[in-house]
């Protein structure tokens, strides 16, 4: 196995990987429509011990979509990023374009939610400084959350201090010694699963710390596998299972009331990478696939916010999941058509 840099490739679009982004992001969004709603899709089921069961309760666990999302972080920056340092690419530009590629959609998230923070901050002077960090993508250590103006800024945040250390440290490490940089980070992972009994850890500042390991060792991961599989996967894991598996995993682990932390790191370790495999294999769909891909990020960026902003207007479950989906497809066109702009500008000035 070598980890000798190639050239640079061409950026070209993986539709399996688009796809599974927006499943991703839809996992997430109907944890935080349980976390703000309850059990209230109104769809009972009956688990495998015989005890019936709302339907939303089948997401519980979709906070293990930030892991998957780290680790195709990690995954694609390994796969396009490290040939192009390693031929001269700036560490600073890059994560100078990295962050304002981030912050719009994120700082939209965070305009949406300004309302609700300043209606439940103590005094204004607390929620003009926690909305003035918020929006720059800075956490504030003195709330119940890290990001308030937007919870799953944190995960942002964190994949912003993972792509700072691979383009200046992590992606030099070469051969084994990334492996053995994530069997040091193993012990951590098991110390947040026996202390917390859960991952779902990283959105406040009792837990931010170990989230950011969370994040870490899940994007650390995703890089040694792009570089072991540089010439190709090796799981022979068909694409029309990878795209439904973190779903079915989900559902499954309630319905058959599998518990534990054990469960959410073998997730880590066993199903993200298997979905990402499986998802390379697809080589179809590529236009509704580029359009997924496009509406996921806008779809994690502003969830929260609007479920947020319709519970405390006493909205009900389904409803604010539409409207979710409604506003992200809007917030994903806007910005599809702004960047074309952008686009047709520079070329004419060019000229």
């Amino acid at each position: 196995m070598s980890d000798t840099p190639s050239p640079a490739p061409r950026p070209q679009r993986l539709p399996g990987l688009e796809v599974l982004r927006l499943i991703a992001a839809s996992c997430v969004l109907f944890l935080h429509a349980l976390a703000n709603f309850g059990a209230t899709s109104g769809i009972t089921l009956t688990a495998a011990n015989g005890t019936p069961f709302d339907a939303a309760r089948l997401f519980g666990r979709g906070y293990l979509g930030v892991d998957f999302f780290l680790m195709l972080s990690g995954f694609l920056m390994a796969t396009v990023q490290e040939p192009r340092l390693s031929t001269g690419l700036s560490p600073w530009r890059f994560m100078g374009k990295r962050y304002w590629r981030l912050w719009p959609m994120m700082a939209l998230g965070g305009l949406i939610g300004l309302p609700r923070l300043f209606i439940r901050a103590p005094d204004w002077w607390d929620a003009t400084w926690v909305a003035a960090a918020n929006l720059l993508l800075i956490p504030v250590p003195w709330h119940s959350f890290v990001f308030p103006l937007n919870v799953p800024a944190w995960t942002i945040a964190c994949e912003l201090i993972c792509n700072a250390l691979h383009v200046t440290l992590l992606w030099r490490i070469r051969g084994g010694w990334l492996w053995l940089a994530l069997a040091a980070l193993l012990p951590v992972q098991l110390w947040i699963g026996a202390h917390w009994q859960y991952y779902n850890v990283g959105a406040q500042p009792a837990n931010f710390l170990p989230g950011v390991a969370r994040c870490l060792f899940a994007y650390m991961l995703g890089m040694g596998l792009a570089r072991w599989w540089r010439a190709g996967t090796p799981i022979p894991m068909p694409w029309w299972l990878a795209l439904p598996l973190m779903p079915l995993v989900l559902a499954l682990a309630h319905w058959g009331q599998w518990r534990g932390w054990g469960y959410e790191l073998g997730f880590t370790l066993v199903i993200c990478p298997l979905m990402i495999a499986g998802a390379m294999r697809l080589n179809r769909f590529h236009g509704a696939a580029a359009w997924a891909g496009r509406l996921s990020f806008p779809l994690f960026a502003l969830q929260m916010p609007i479920l947020e902003g319709m519970r405390m207007l006493h909205s009900s479950y389904w409803v604010a999941i539409g409207l979710a989906y409604g506003v992200s497809v809007a917030a994903m066109a806007g910005s599809y058509a702004l960047s074309k702009w952008l686009d047709n500008r520079r070329m004419v000035t060019s000229m």
